[in-house]
């Protein structure tokens, strides 16, 4: 263990770490109300000498980048996403590293997901770390040998950490994904907007025949809108409202609540035209005189049965339910399996390594349950 803070140590440092396509980082920061600062960088390679490079002390952590910023060298963290960003910001990063995160590592052949470092330790390294350290200011200076030994000893064990993690993944063929997954949490997806429904009315049994029709039209006209067109349109509610009033003329159209004044101006003529167009040969009908329940038990069964499909999936493939259903895609499988619960079809939903791993299991579990497959 070295602690470094000078830049002839620093130097050295980098020098002696920068052939190495594999390293070993962790980092120790502070937050509060004026925000986060970076303290102390632990540094290693397998089998080298761990490096604590003093954060606070060296202004110019620039060397590092030879370490740090070539394209082709892992980093191997635990739960590293805030950390490479603290890193990417002090080195003047550009792009974000080639990342082995342990805690996605483990996510991919157990039912843990967010598990600490010293949890893993125990496990994988027969380790009991130190406690207590964790939570101390870590701004303050000189660093007792102490402290030291403890921030070492977080970067100190990641190795043979990292070997046990390997070796069960390459016998589920799963090496690869860690990478992919890591990338997956420092920029996560972007969710799309799910596109609007007739049916997520909760009060289209107010309508009459005409004002349904009005409303899957504006629906459809809604849908189909991107970019600037799709901000100035008016949004969920207004379009309800418009369905119950049925404007027929732009001026009409300005006076309904949630209408965009500069929409009505601009656009409302034609709008209410073509509105007027869509409905011509349609024939009314009353209102339904049973509310649309709020919740049933078909509902609650749907729910269950996602639930259940979600355990026995993760279950089958050993992986953390987390990992294999965050929330964006538990969203789209409930949008797809919709009120007619068609587990089946939605396996559509599954892309990129979700498709090639969970895909059949979920269809499997449907199959056996009678929901298809």
């Amino acid at each position: 263990m070295k602690f470094i803070d000078g830049a002839e140590g620093l130097d050295a440092a980098a020098n002696d770490l920068a052939g190495n396509d594999r390293v070993f980082v962790d980092t120790e920061f502070e937050s509060n109300r004026k925000g986060t600062t970076l303290c102390l960088i632990q540094i290693c390679a397998a089998g080298g000498e761990v490096y604590l490079i003093d954060a606070l002390a060296l202004e110019d952590l620039s060397p590092l980048r030879k370490v740090l910023g070539r394209k082709r060298v892992e980093w191997v963290m635990h739960a590293g996403k805030q950390d490479v960003d603290l890193l990417m910001e002090a080195l003047g990063l550009r792009y974000r590293p080639k990342l082995f995160d342990t805690q996605i590592a483990w996510s991919l052949q157990s039912a843990e997901h967010q598990v600490s470092l010293a949890y893993l330790q125990a496990v994988l390294a027969g380790v009991a770390p130190e406690k207590g350290m964790q939570t101390d200011d870590w701004t303050k200076r000189p660093l007792s040998e102490a402290h030291q030994t403890y921030a070492a000893a977080d970067v100190l064990h990641l190795p043979a950490m990292y070997d046990k993690l390997a070796e069960k993944l390459g016998e589920l063929d799963r090496m690869g994904l860690v990478n992919t997954l890591s990338a997956e949490m420092l920029d996560p997806p972007a969710e799309p907007t799910p596109p609007l429904t007739v049916g997520s009315y909760r009060n289209l049994w107010q309508l009459g025949g005409r004002q349904r029709a009005a409303l899957k039209w504006m629906v459809d006209w809604f849908n189909g809108l991107e970019g600037e067109a799709a901000d100035r349109a008016p949004g969920k509610k207004a379009l309800f409202s418009i369905a119950g009033r049925l404007p027929e003329t732009k001026t009409a159209l300005r006076g309904i609540k949630g209408v965009p004044r500069r929409f009505a101006d601009k656009e409302g003529g034609d709008f209410v035209k073509a509105l007027a167009e869509a409905l011509d040969g349609v024939e009314d009908s009353p209102a339904s005189d049973t509310p649309t329940p709020y919740a049933s038990f078909d509902a609650l069964h749907s729910d269950a049965l996602l639930q259940c499909a979600r355990a026995d999936v993760c279950a089958s493939v050993q992986i953390a339910p987390e990992l294999a259903f965050p929330g964006w895609l538990a969203r789209q499988l409930r949008e797809a399996i919709g009120d007619d619960a068609d587990f089946a079809g939605a396996a559509k939903v599954f892309s990129g390594w979700r498709k090639a791993v969970l895909r059949d299991p979920w269809l499997a579990f449907c199959t056996s349950v009678g929901l298809g497959g």
